[in-house]
């Protein structure tokens, strides 16, 4: 199993639930209005998310209510464009709610919710409304976060000097892909019914 689509029973065991930082946490307008960092950006990506027929149909027959916490901070790369594809998500769901937590204000929301032993974001954490978690998503997409360990294993990680020669395909894949795989995992997670 990859660490982009967890279950409760596979993952490590988090310490905080949706249910302990949802009142914390903001609507997806009220976080985009309070980015600083590549504040451009996180606009440009929002405004051009858009869902395909098939998804907004599983999106709109989900099996209940449902609870999307994504933590999150705004110099995040990866969440810039994976973020609005889990919001056009909820929104093609009537029983669907997207709350965004920044993890820079609440580090412990990460705690148990680790991507290959290290703290990585954007981590998604679903439930079904009543607090039984359904699962988690994240950093990336499974095949972008296949392709990127792949890339790792044989350049090894980049330099400061190198980050930006290093990250251009991860870059032009979101850019390719515009939020489809991101979307596509989700659903999986949304579709669960019952704890794992």
């Amino acid at each position: 199993m990859t660490d982009t689509l967890h279950t409760p029973a596979t993952a490590a065991r988090p310490s905080g639930t949706v249910a302990q930082y949802w009142d914390r946490a903001v609507a997806p307008e009220v976080f985009l209005d309070s980015v600083e960092a590549k504040r451009d950006l996180w606009h440009s990506y929002a405004k051009r998310a858009r869902l395909h027929a098939d998804e907004a149909a599983r999106a709109e027959a989900l099996p209940g209510p449902r609870r999307i916490l994504v933590l999150v901070e705004d110099w995040c790369g990866d969440a810039i464009r994976s973020t609005p594809a889990i919001v056009a998500l909820a929104d093609a769901s009537p029983g669907t709610e997207v709350r965004f937590l920044d993890v820079g204000e609440h580090p412990g929301a990460l705690d148990g919710r680790t991507t290959a032993g290290a703290r990585a974001i954007p981590i998604v954490v679903v439930d079904d409304g009543e607090g039984n978690e359904l699962g988690q998503w994240g950093p990336r997409p499974a095949p972008l976060q296949a392709e990127l360990r792949r890339k790792i294993r044989e350049e090894g990680r980049p330099t400061a000097e190198t980050k930006g020669e290093f990250y251009a395909p991860v870059m032009a894949w979101y850019a390719k892909d515009r939020g489809r795989t991101v979307g596509q995992e989700l659903l999986m997670l949304l579709e669960r019914t019952g704890t794992a």
